[in-house]
């Protein structure tokens, strides 16, 4: 059993932090705070975060700003349907948020509206004596990047809260780095890389499970009770996305991601000049996916 605290699920967290949450510089005369939402209002469907739990703290325009530009297209990008037609879940909150939002937040990537930028991606070779083309429409992408510098920001600000001392204001940061393991669709949480990190999220000391936005979204914090100065963490964004990694002393991190499966891959075709792989991805079944579970005394 964990030794963690369960919080009320309808009550937020506020901090007067007088340092910004996310680059820890003083607020003054010439940077001044703003109220910031950790689960940010718009990034879940239209309603959901009504009476739920959240964090509120301040952060600078700066940090601010860019967080609420990498949350625009992320947002409505997470909870579009796959190539199929088929959403995360089926829950008209998030079909409903899709069309008012699809047609009005612009793709980082393709300069377009979401709407407008489903992906045409073509494979070609040489298979078996013969030419081979396949043409695949892929829903809208998101550079992973960008899907990581959004991780690190929720990890910031729930970070900064579990170490925030009131008497002071302000909170911490880890000592280290932001190493991130792999960003996935729904369709591909079963891979063994995966699977590896819930299978080692298991062992860990629980630090932070947060769900909010009436599921649709999920933190998760671990610390290595090796004594090792590393922390994982993980984001599941409108039970679409999943972004996981890693927290803190470079050197153990490194060590840490040598041992990690690399991702499992077939022979699409095959010449003396010419290899193409692909990997096919690896669903999850609900009653092997843990991640986010965890037991409260």
């Amino acid at each position: 059993m964990s030794d963690a605290t369960q919080l009320p699920a309808n009550r937020a967290i506020v901090l007067r932090n007088a340092t910004c949450a996310y680059c820890g510089r003083l607020f003054g005369a010439d940077r001044k705070e703003t109220k910031e939402h950790v689960i940010g209002r718009r990034f879940v469907p239209k309603g959901t975060l009504a009476g739920q739990w959240n964090v509120i703290l301040n952060a600078c325009n700066d940090c601010n700003g860019d967080k609420s530009d990498l949350e625009d297209d992320i947002s409505v990008i997470s909870m579009m349907p796959d190539q199929f037609g088929q959403y995360a879940i089926d829950d008209q909150r998030l079909k409903d948020e899709v069309l008012r939002k699809a047609t009005k937040s612009q793709s980082r990537r393709t300069g377009k509206k979401v709407a407008d930028s489903r992906e045409q991606i073509t494979i070609g070779g040489a298979f078996r004596g013969a030419t081979l083309a396949l043409n695949f429409t892929a829903p809208v992408q998101v550079e992973e990047a960008r899907l990581y510098r959004l991780a690190h920001y929720h990890f910031r600000g729930f970070f900064y809260w579990l170490s925030y001392q009131r008497e002071a204001n302000v909170g911490g940061f880890i000592r280290g780095g932001f190493f991130p393991l792999g960003a996935c669709r729904r369709t591909d949480w079963g891979s063994p890389r995966f699977r590896w990190f819930m299978a080692l999220a298991r062992e860990w000391d629980i630090r932070l499970c947060a769900i909010g936005a009436d599921t649709f979204f999920k933190a998760l914090v671990r610390r290595d009770p090796g004594g090792t100065e590393v922390w994982l963490w993980a984001f599941e964004w409108n039970h679409s996305i999943r972004v996981v990694g890693f927290a803190g002393n470079e050197d153990a991190v490194r060590s840490l991601l040598a041992t990690a499966p690399g991702h499992a891959t077939a022979v699409l075709s095959e010449t003396e000049k010419e290899l193409i792989r692909f990997r096919p991805e690896v669903s999850l079944l609900e009653d092997q996916d843990d991640l986010f579970a965890v037991l409260v005394d």
